[in-house]
């Protein structure tokens, strides 16, 4: 009755004043609330886009260390195949022993196929030295069953020592390959 006195308002007005502060206080905390709720949802999505992308490069970084290790094992094979061997060299290249060149061949489209512009900067270069390696190795064998008659012993020698240096660069690109792996799941 008092507050009523000294504002010169009714009982009545006051009650009016109060509903409308409170309608107002009601408004502003349903802003605040709305606008805080937008908040976190914006912050999940953005969490979970960026854990869906963290989940693709995983994912195309197995398939990539997949595809080193299956080259891998190929140079591996095939350089068992010739194992440092210059008769077995010619018996390849005459069609007397079997040289999977066609699976090198299948290997080097697979490869070289991989669109660049779609992997990570590291894994770039990891696909391109991939490629060099499976490359050159093909180049280097498919060389010598074209030229097995002509080599000399100083020609064998450079295919056996570049058939080792390209199945270690692989070797090494995998295992840079591997380490990307483990650095991105963590």
């Amino acid at each position: 009755m008092e507050l009523c006195l000294l504002s010169g308002l009714t009982g009545s007005e006051w009650a009016a004043w109060v509903q409308a502060i409170g309608s107002i206080l009601a408004i502003l905390s349903a802003a605040g609330i709305a606008i805080w709720q937008s908040n976190k949802q914006h912050a999940s999505a953005l969490l979970l886009q960026r854990e869906e992308r963290r989940y693709a490069r995983i994912e195309l970084t197995k398939s990539l260390l997949q595809l080193a290790r299956n080259s891998e094992r190929l140079l591996a094979h095939i350089a068992g195949q010739l194992n440092n061997d210059r008769a077995r060299v010619h018996e390849a290249a005459e069609g007397e022993r079997h040289l999977d060149l066609e699976e090198l061949i299948r290997v080097e489209h697979a490869v070289s196929g991989i669109p660049l512009h779609s992997l990570p900067e590291k894994l770039v270069t990891y696909t391109m030295l991939m490629s060099a390696s499976v490359r050159q190795f093909r180049e280097k064998v498919q060389g010598a069953m074209q030229h097995h008659r002509q080599m000399d012993a100083a020609a064998f020698i450079d295919l056996f020592r570049s058939i080792t240096v390209m199945h270690v660069s692989l070797e090494r690109t995998r295992g840079d390959i591997e380490g990307e792996l483990r650095a991105i799941e963590k």
